[in-house]
């Protein structure tokens, strides 16, 4: 029962999208110490993180789609910076409507969560750390529910990052696969609000 490691995610629109990877591109890229915002490294909110079964992959996308339905376009907004021990990013406002989303596909997907590795991420690419492995492993317990923390991360890195406020509406959920320093990298599924 191979495991694969993934992201429900929000994308970004194309213009914040674009804001992001300008931010993106004052970090270190070089493989191991950072990553670059492209086709296959994708900016985004995570709003959920799992290791599941490959093999089962059709289905949890299938049950990730019964939440969707009648979900409207997230309005969201950036309300400044925070950096971390390894990664700078950009807090996103909680609302009502993210936590809400937030929390049935945590609901939706836990019986789907088996135990992963590293061989569970992208493999194209630098493997993952072993807190890569340990962030996704911890999900549900560190990151969810009360502890549920929309951000963007932007880059990896000690120096600090700064933003003035904005908003952006964004229209597209994702499941991807989870790369280094836990980026989005391939996109399996979406679905347009």
């Amino acid at each position: 029962m191979p495991a694969i490691a993934i992201d429900l995610a929000v994308l970004l629109p194309t213009d914040t999208r674009a804001v992001i990877e300008r931010v993106n591109a004052r970090f270190d890229g070089a493989a191991g110490h950072g990553f670059r915002f492209d086709a296959t490294h994708l900016p985004h909110v995570t709003l959920s993180q799992h290791f599941v079964n490959a093999d089962r992959l059709t289905e949890v996308c299938a049950r990730v789609a019964t939440v969707l339905p009648g979900l409207r376009p997230l309005d969201l907004s950036v309300t400044g910076a925070r950096g971390g021990r390894t990664a700078q990013a950009l807090v996103v406002a909680p609302t009502p409507a993210l936590q809400r989303l937030h929390e049935q596909l945590m609901d939706t997907l836990a019986s789907y969560e088996i135990p992963g590795d590293a061989a569970a991420f992208q493999q194209d690419d630098t493997p993952p750390r072993d807190a890569d492995v340990a962030w996704v492993t911890r999900f549900r317990v560190d990151s969810s529910f009360a502890r549920f923390d929309p951000h963007i991360t932007v880059g990896i890195g000690p120096d600090p990052v700064t933003t003035d406020p904005f908003t952006f509406t964004a229209r597209t959920i994702a499941v991807c696969r989870l790369g280094q320093f836990c980026t989005c990298r391939d996109r399996l599924a979406h679905w347009t609000l």
